[in-house]
C-alpha cells in the first residue's frame, strides 16, 4: 500500500525509509487501531433486535507540502543573493582601464589648434568606440543631407571636396581590432577577479555549498562588467554635424559577456573544476593542451612582437612614410599607434617568419567604373626592400618560435597525443589572431548633384591560406623534433620515455628465483614420463678457492648452488625446448666460461636509432631551408647574378668595347649596329630572328609583343589600359600604356606627367636625366629618363619611350627599377626597345 511524504507529498512506498524525491526521512504513521464493532447485546425476549454499528471512516489523507525551487533555479537565486560590492570591486577594474584609455587618447587635439570642432567630448566618445573594437564592437561612420565622413564643406574630418561633398551621402566602417587593449584588459579583469577570491576566502565563516560558489560569483562579476562596457558603448556614439558614429554596444556586450565570465570562471571555480577533471581523463587532456598552447602562444607573441617593434622603429623618416605626424601640433608618434597593436603586428611578424605573405586587397565600383587590385609582402619582398640579411632574420625569428611551441608542448605534456594536440590548439589560436589581427575598411557613397554612387573597400592583413599550410609545416615538425632534441640535451619529456633496461640483463636481482636451480626444501618437481630420464650428477665439491675479489657477490646464485649437505637424489631431465632466457643466460658462475657470441642488449640500439633519425631530419630541414632560401635569394635577384658576367653593352661598339679577363680582339672598325643610347634604340631588320640567353618573347592580347626577361610574368591589368611586366620581386617592372585615339602628342603627354611627378610625395628628390622629343619605329615619341627617391628611401630609375601609332593609339614603354641594378635593366630595356612589334 503507498503512502505519501509528510514534507513534499510525494508517493512512496509503506516500506521506505526516506523519502525518494526530498531526502528527508519520513515519520512511521501509527495506524489507528480499529477496533471491531461491539458485539451486540443480547436482545431481551419480546424486543426488537439492535442494528449492526456502520464501520469508522479513514483518517484524510496528509495535506501536499509545496515542491522546492529547482538546481537552475537555486542557483541563479544564490548568485543574485550573494556579495554584489566584491562583485563590483573586480568589475571596476576592466571598465576603468576603458575610461582611462579613452581619456589618455582624447587629450590631444589632433592639430584642431583654435578652432576647435571636435571638443574633448566628442574626442572621448571616439576613442572609446575605437577601443571598444577589441572587445568585439565597431566603428561605423555615418553622413547624409550636405555632410560627408570623408571632407567636405565643414566636416570635423577635413575640409575640401567643393560643392560635390556638400550633396554626399554614405557611410564607411572601419574593422580594427588593438590586440593590445584586449590583453591589457582581460589582464585588469583577472587581476580584479584574484582580489574578489582573496575577498571570498577571508569572509568565508561556513562551507557553502559545494560546486557552485566560484561559478554564482563568476555570474556576478561577468553582468556588471558587461553593464558597464553596454553603458560606454551606448556613450560612445556622438553625432558632429550630422556625422554619426556608431559603436556597435549589442556586440561589444556580448563580446565582453562571454570573455569575462570565461576569465571569471576559470579562476574562481578552478578547485572545482579540477575536481571534477580529474574523473574525465579526456577531458582533463583537452584542458591541459589549451592551457599549454595559451602559453606558448603568449611567449611566441611576446618574442614577435618585440621583434617587429625593433624593425619599425628601424625606419628612417617614420613620419613621412606614416602621414601620422602630420596631424599637426598633436605631435602623435607612429611608434604609439604601433604599441596599440603590437600583437597584431606580432602575429604578421610570425607569419612572415613562417613564409605567409602579408596580403594588401582594394576594390571598387562605381557608376563611372571599378576596380581590383592585390599585392602582398612576403620574403622576396623583405629582401628587395632590405636586404638578404633581413630574409635570414626573419627565417631565424620563426624558427625559434617554432622549437619554442614544441619545447613547451614536449615539456607539459604527458604523451604523443596530448603534445599534438596542443600544438593543434597553438595552430587553431595563431589562424585565428591573424584573421582578426588585419585592418580592413569599407565605404559606399552617392552624390547626388552628379548622379553617382559606388563601394569601395580595403584590407591588410595576413594570407591566411599560406599561413595555414606553412603552420602545419612548421609546428608539427617542431612537435615532432623538440622531443628527441630535448633528449639529446638530457632532458626527459613525456613523449620519449626512459630507456627501460630489462630484468636479468645484468645477472638476477637479490633475492630473486633462477629458473632451473634448486631450493632447499623446496618440492621437486617430476617432469612426464615422455622425458628420458639421466641420472643425476654427482654433488659438485666446494671450491676450494675463495672468488676473485673483482667477482661481484650474487646471493641468489649463492643461494640457488647445491651445497655438500644436499640430498643426492634423482633429478629429471627438461624436455627439450627453447634456448633459457637472458635471466637463465646470465647466471654468473666464477668457474664458467661462457662460450659462443652472446645477444646485444636491446635497448642499446635506441638511442643511435633516434640519433639516426633526428640527424636525418635535421639535415633535411637545414638542406631543404637552404634550397628554399637560395630559391628566393635568386627570385629577389631576378636574375641578376646570371646577367652579372655579362657585358652590358653590345657586343661591337665603337665607343666603350667589351671587358673580359680573357683578352679579346680589338673592336671592328665596323659601325655599331645598335645605338649605344637606350633612348634613341631603333629595332634592326630581323629582330624576331633569336631571342637573347636569359630572355622569353612575350605576345600580350592588348596587341604587342616585345622580350623580357625569362623570370618576368604578366602581373595584370589596371585601369584597363596599364599592363604590368614584373619578377617575383615587382620592384623592377615594365608598366606598358595603350591609351587609343590619344588626340595628343607623346611629347605633351610627357610633359604633363612630369608635373604630376614633381608634386608626387611618392616621388621625392625628383631628377630629370632627359626629356626630348625623338622617333620611334618611325612614328613621331618621346622619351623621358629621370631618378628619384620613394617611400622606403631606395633611388629608383625609370624610363619612358612613348610614340602615337598609325591608328592613333599611344604606347607608353615605362621600365622602373633600383638604381643600384640600372645597369642590367638599361640591357634589359635596350632588347625590349628592339623587339617591340605590334601585332593587331
Amino acid at each position: 500500500m503507498a503512502s505519501f511524504c509528510p514534507h513534499c507529498g510525494a508517493q512512496a512506498p509503506d516500506e521506505a525509509r526516506f523519502c525518494m524525491k526530498c531526502g528527508r526521512e519520513r515519520t512511521p504513521e501509527r495506524e489507528p487501531t480499529v477496533q471491531g464493532p461491539a458485539a451486540p447485546p443480547a436482545a431481551s425476549p419480546g424486543q426488537p433486535p439492535v442494528p449492526p454499528l456502520a464501520p469508522p471512516v479513514a483518517p484524510p489523507p496528509p495535506a501536499f507540502a509545496p515542491g522546492g525551487p529547482s538546481p537552475v533555479g537555486a542557483f541563479f537565486g544564490r548568485a543574485f543573493r550573494g556579495d554584489w560590492a566584491g562583485s563590483a570591486q573586480a568589475a571596476l577594474w576592466p571598465v576603468g582601464l576603458l575610461v582611462i584609455a579613452a581619456v589618455a587618447l582624447a587629450i590631444p587635439s589632433y592639430g584642431q589648434g583654435s578652432d576647435v570642432v571636435v571638443g574633448f567630448g566628442d574626442r572621448m566618445r571616439i576613442s572609446l568606440a575605437l577601443l571598444l573594437q577589441s572587445l568585439g564592437g565597431g566603428f561605423e561612420v555615418s553622413a547624409s543631407g550636405g555632410s560627408s565622413p570623408f571632407g567636405g564643406g565643414d566636416s570635423p574630418f577635413g575640409s575640401g571636396g567643393g560643392d560635390m561633398g556638400a550633396e554626399f551621402s554614405g557611410g564607411a566602417a572601419l574593422s580594427l581590432v588593438p590586440l593590445t587593449v584586449t590583453a591589457l584588459w582581460i589582464l585588469a579583469l583577472w587581476i580584479g577577479v584574484r582580489v574578489l577570491r582573496s575577498r571570498l576566502r577571508a569572509r568565508a565563516t561556513s562551507p557553502a555549498v559545494p560546486g557552485t560558489p566560484g561559478l554564482e560569483a563568476a555570474l556576478r562579476v561577468a553582468l556588471l562588467v558587461t553593464v558597464g562596457v553596454l553603458v560606454l558603448g551606448l556613450f560612445a556614439q556622438p553625432s558632429i554635424q550630422g556625422v554619426r558614429i556608431s559603436s556597435s554596444p549589442v556586440l561589444a556586450a556580448l563580446g565582453t559577456l562571454l570573455i569575462s565570465l570565461a576569465v571569471a570562471a576559470g579562476m574562481l571555480h578552478r578547485d572545482d573544476l579540477a575536481q571534477w577533471l580529474a574523473a574525465r581523463p579526456a577531458a582533463l587532456a583537452l584542458v591541459r593542451a589549451t592551457g599549454t598552447a595559451l602559453r606558448a602562444l603568449a611567449v611566441v607573441l611576446v618574442i614577435c612582437s618585440i621583434a617587429a617593434f625593433i624593425s619599425i622603429a628601424q625606419i628612417d623618416d617614420l613620419g613621412d612614410v606614416s602621414d601620422v605626424s602630420d596631424l599637426g601640433q598633436a605631435d602623435l608618434s607612429p611608434l604609439v599607434v604601433a604599441l596599440l597593436v603590437l600583437p597584431n603586428l606580432g602575429a604578421m611578424a610570425l607569419g612572415l617568419g613562417w613564409g605567409a605573405p602579408i596580403s594588401f586587397e582594394a576594390s571598387g565600383s562605381s557608376t563611372y567604373g571599378g576596380g581590383y587590385q592585390h599585392q602582398s609582402f612576403g620574403l622576396s619582398e623583405l629582401g628587395d626592400v632590405t636586404n638578404s640579411w633581413a630574409v635570414v632574420g626573419a627565417l631565424a625569428l620563426g624558427t625559434v618560435c617554432a622549437l619554442t611551441v614544441g619545447v613547451m608542448a614536449a615539456r607539459r605534456s604527458s604523451d604523443r597525443r596530448e603534445q599534438l594536440l596542443s600544438a593543434g590548439i597553438f595552430l587553431c589560436l595563431f589562424l585565428l589572431l591573424g584573421a582578426l589581427g588585419g585592418l580592413g575598411v569599407k565605404a559606399t557613397g552617392a552624390a547626388s548633384d552628379l548622379g553617382g554612387s559606388g563601394t569601395g573597400s580595403a584590407g591588410v592583413g595576413l594570407g591566411m591560406a599560406e599561413a595555414l599550410l606553412f603552420g602545419l609545416l612548421w609546428v608539427f615538425a617542431a612537435a615532432f623534433l623538440a622531443p628527441y632534441l630535448m633528449q639529446m640535451a638530457g632532458a626527459r619529456t613525456g613523449i620519449v620515455p626512459e630507456p627501460q633496461v630489462p630484468p636479468g640483463a645484468f645477472g638476477p636481482a637479490p633475492g630473486a628465483l633462477v629458473p632451473g636451480a634448486l631450493v632447499p626444501g623446496a618440492p621437486v618437481q617430476a617432469y612426464p614420463a615422455s622425458a628420458a630420464p639421466v641420472q643425476a650428477p654427482a654433488a659438485p665439491e666446494a671450491p676450494k678457492e675463495p672468488p676473485a675479489p673483482n667477482d661481484p657477490p650474487n646471493p641468489a646464485v649463492a643461494a640457488a648452488l647445491p651445497t655438500a649437505t644436499a640430498a643426492p637424489g634423482p633429478t629429471p631431465t627438461p624436455p627439450p625446448g627453447p634456448t633459457p632466457g637472458p635471466a637463465a643466460a646470465a647466471l654468473y658462475d666464477p668457474h664458467t666460461f661462457q662460450l659462443g657470441v652472446q645477444p646485444a642488449a636491446a635497448p642499446a640500439k635506441s638511442p643511435r636509432r633516434a640519433g639516426i633519425w633526428v640527424a636525418t631530419i635535421a639535415g633535411a630541414f637545414v638542406i631543404g631551408g637552404g634550397v628554399a632560401a637560395g630559391v628566393l635569394l635568386l627570385q629577389d635577384n631576378g636574375g641578376k647574378d646570371d646577367r652579372a658576367g655579362r657585358d652590358d653593352k653590345p657586343a661591337v661598339s665603337t665607343e666603350q668595347p667589351a671587358t673580359s679577363q680573357a683578352p679579346t680582339p680589338a673592336p671592328s672598325p665596323t659601325p655599331s649596329a645598335t645605338p649605344d643610347r637606350a633612348t634613341d634604340a631603333t629595332p634592326g631588320t630581323t629582330p624576331d630572328a633569336t631571342v637573347p640567353s636569359g630572355y622569353r618573347k612575350a605576345a600580350d592580347p592588348m596587341g604587342f609583343s616585345f622580350v623580357i626577361p625569362d623570370v618576368w610574368s604578366r602581373q595584370g591589368v589596371e585601369n584597363g589600359s596599364q599592363i604590368t611586366y614584373a619578377g617575383s620581386t615587382g620592384a623592377e617592372h615594365y608598366l606598358i600604356g595603350v591609351i587609343p585615339d590619344a588626340g595628343y602628342t607623346s611629347y605633351d603627354n610627357i610633359l604633363n606627367m612630369e608635373k604630376h611627378a614633381e608634386e608626387d610625395r611618392k616621388k621625392q628628390d625628383y631628377q630629370r636625366i632627359d626629356l626630348r622629343r625623338n622617333t620611334f619605329q618611325g612614328r613621331p615619341g618621346a622619351i623621358w629618363e629621370y631618378t628619384y627617391r620613394d617611400e622606403g628611401g631606395r633611388t629608383m630609375h625609370g624610363i619612358d619611350q612613348s610614340y602615337v601609332a598609325e591608328d592613333g593609339t599611344e604606347y607608353t614603354i615605362y621600365l622602373v627599377g633600383q638604381q643600384d641594378v640600372w645597369a642590367d635593366l638599361k640591357r634589359t630595356y635596350r632588347t625590349g626597345l628592339e623587339s617591340w612589334r605590334l601585332t593587331n
